[in-house]
């Protein structure tokens, strides 16, 4: 059975990063309505078997996609959002998940780096486009588990208003360290603040280190 193997794929070969998956969702997101519907799902399994040498029928092709709905439409409205998507395709890690970034005393410029690198991949020294969405999805998953389209660009809108200090609609390395040690902070317990608020001060200086 073709859902069989779609659903081992999903185990076996994960997505490198959230960057690979934001690309995969714009483009079989075809009318940008934020959401990938019946057809588009069609269309996206299609090219993943299409890839592996297997080629099966519309009726069939509309049985799959009639199982992954049943399988991943959590909220049963006939589409997939970007959570459920998520689900579907998953990635191999959330690195902000680690538990290194569970408090602000704990980041390293080595730490601000590894990241910055794992966003920005095509090494033009900023998170941009999909490379920014999917760093919001990553870290929209350390906060909620249902999100859609829309919840992503409401992040992005205050991420850049709080953190763009230099106001060109993408993130740099120094701006990038503000974003993980408020969240790092965010994620401390009781009697830390003092700690955090600390390292926050740091913040700058550690992403500047991290540039040499």
């Amino acid at each position: 059975m073709e859902e069989n193997f779609l659903l081992l794929f999903r185990r076996e070969h994960p997505l490198e990063s959230s960057v690979e998956f934001m690309k995969t969702w714009r483009k079989y997101d075809e009318d940008h309505s934020g959401y990938i519907e019946a057809d588009e799902l069609k269309h996206f399994l299609k090219d993943l078997l299409k890839s592996f040498e297997r080629t099966v029928s519309e009726e069939q092709l509309i049985t799959y996609a009639d199982t992954m709905l049943q399988l991943f439409d959590r909220n049963k409205d006939g589409k997939l959002q970007l959570s459920e998507m998520a689900k579907l395709l998953p990635v191999k890690e959330n690195f902000l998940l680690r538990p290194i970034f569970k408090g602000a005393k704990q980041l390293t410029p080595e730490d601000i780096n590894r990241v910055f690198s794992l966003y920005d991949r095509d090494g033009n020294k900023s998170i941009e486009d999909e490379e920014l969405h999917g760093f919001l999805k990553d870290l929209m998953e350390l906060v909620q588990e249902d999100y859609d389209a829309d919840d992503i660009e409401e992040f992005k809108d205050i991420l850049l208003r709080e953190c763009d200090i230099n106001h060109d609609g993408r993130i740099d390395k120094d701006e990038l360290s503000m974003v993980l040690v408020s969240f790092a902070k965010a994620s401390q317990g009781p009697g830390e603040e003092t700690e955090g608020e600390e390292q926050a001060g740091e913040g700058a200086g550690h992403a500047d280190a991290a540039k040499e």
